[in-house]
């Protein structure tokens, strides 16, 4: 008896995390760590650790596979993917760069917390706020002390993202994915005028725009796309610092698996989204989507 479709999406997530937890822990652990210069082998855990997050927990949610929210995931994925091949090739002062921005950003979290509670000290709020506070300092100065902590309100890079990316090689990721992502996690026109209003029907109104709220169905272009973001990043290790894994990596993985034809027939029979309109050619095509974003 054939398997129905709630099955096999269920068999792919389960499968899927499993090869992301492979792919992340077989190339950690060859790493080697540097104990003196540690601020580059943390950024390479901490933004490892956060592109197979990001992924895992968006095949967890196959409803945020619409236009509505993966754009929110994705554009982080992105980010993520930017900053470390970014940072990895100068290693030692782009990485100590990072981690003192991070820092001084938490520095001045926990200032704004403290004032919130000096300005309205009886709030119903003000003691569990007031413990947030040391529980964040702690993990700061657990790092570097406080007072020796600077808070640079500019860019931690000082660079924009699309130098950054065009520092990589990347350029086009900057522009056919980080661009277009950007305007759902921002609210710009360029999104909300294409999933949020409606064109209203009477021709008295002079075709003036409705609010509209409502559900897409899933697309699979966007849960491979979280695929492709990882893999770009894992691939990144492999290159940069020898890593190998024998296991396929997440994009070859949603490529080859079974799941896929049955989600691409699905859709064909029921192309009743938005979705389907604004992203008709799933990466069945991996060498276009390879090109661009």
């Amino acid at each position: 008896m054939a398997k129905s479709f709630e099955d096999s999406l269920a068999d792919f997530v389960d499968e899927y995390i499993e090869v992301v937890h492979k792919g992340l822990d077989s190339r950690w652990n060859q790493i080697v760590p540097d104990t003196y210069e540690r601020h580059f082998h943390d950024c390479v855990a901490a933004l490892n650790a956060r592109q197979a997050t990001l992924t895992i927990e968006m095949a967890l949610a196959p409803s945020t596979w619409n236009g509505h929210v993966a754009p929110l995931f994705l554009r982080c994925m992105v980010d993520a993917y930017i900053t470390l091949a970014w940072i990895i090739e100068e290693p030692v002062e782009r990485s100590r760069k990072y981690v003192q921005y991070g820092l001084g950003q938490e520095k001045l979290f926990i200032e704004y917390l403290e004032e919130a509670v000096r300005d309205d000290p009886d709030a119903h709020d003000s003691e569990s706020i007031a413990q947030l506070v040391e529980v964040r300092r702690t993990w700061l100065n657990s790092q570097l002390a406080e007072w020796a902590t600077e808070v640079n309100v500019g860019s931690w890079s000082g660079r924009s993202t699309r130098e950054m990316a065009k520092d990589i090689g990347r350029e086009s990721i900057y522009k056919h994915a980080y661009v277009p992502f950007s305007g759902c996690a921002h609210n710009m026109w360029q999104h909300v005028g294409i999933y949020n209003v409606e064109t209203c029907r009477n021709p008295l109104h002079k075709w003036h725009r409705l609010p509209l709220c409502e559900r897409h169905s899933i697309h699979p272009d966007f849960m491979y796309r979280s695929a492709k973001y990882a893999s770009l990043t894992y691939r990144l290790l492999d290159e940069k610092l020898g890593t190998t894994c024998d296991v396929p990596d997440p994009e070859q993985f949603f490529i080859e698996h079974p799941f896929l034809p049955m989600m691409m027939h699905r859709l064909a029979n029921n192309p009743t989204s938005t979705d389907t309109k604004l992203q008709p050619s799933l990466a069945l095509r991996p060498q276009f989507a390879a090109r661009r974003g």
